[in-house]
């Protein structure tokens, strides 16, 4: 009995976290689409403008950098998400799935600005916060 509880439990804390991550996504991205730093390119399912496989990267990032965060600790973490952001910024710039607008910082990786980098440091930290404080 005491177990159903507590899985019960895991599973309604593990949805909160999944929507936190999805509500920052959007959130964040419907920022830097307001604040013209890219442009993604049409695609058939999106929230808010945002595409639905962006948000799910983000959920994904955020999952990662937790596991990542136990299993190595702090330092590769912090790094998930932009360990998986290059290849995608390669493959991205590659294929046109986003534009990226020079802007604000200086382009150092395919046309991705520095702070693109600097907001995935602090998704993987806010997720790793996240799960610390949401799974307890």
């Amino acid at each position: 009995m005491r177990e159903k509880m507590t899985r019960r439990k895991l599973s309604k804390s593990f949805l909160l976290v999944n929507i936190i991550f999805a509500i920052t996504a959007i959130i964040i991205e419907r920022m830097g689409i307001s604040l013209e730093m890219y442009v993604y390119a049409d695609t058939f399912f999106h929230v808010f403008d945002v595409p639905l496989l962006i948000i799910a990267s983000w959920v994904i990032v955020g999952h990662t950098s937790w596991m990542a965060y136990k299993k190595f600790g702090w330092v590769v973490g912090l790094l998930t998400g932009i360990i998986i952001d290059l290849p995608i910024e390669f493959i991205a710039f590659h294929l046109g799935w986003w534009t990226w607008i020079p802007s604000w910082s200086p382009a150092i990786f395919f046309s991705a600005p520095l702070l693109n980098f600097l907001v995935w440091l602090t998704v993987s930290f806010g997720s790793i916060l996240t799960y610390k404080y949401v799974m307890k």
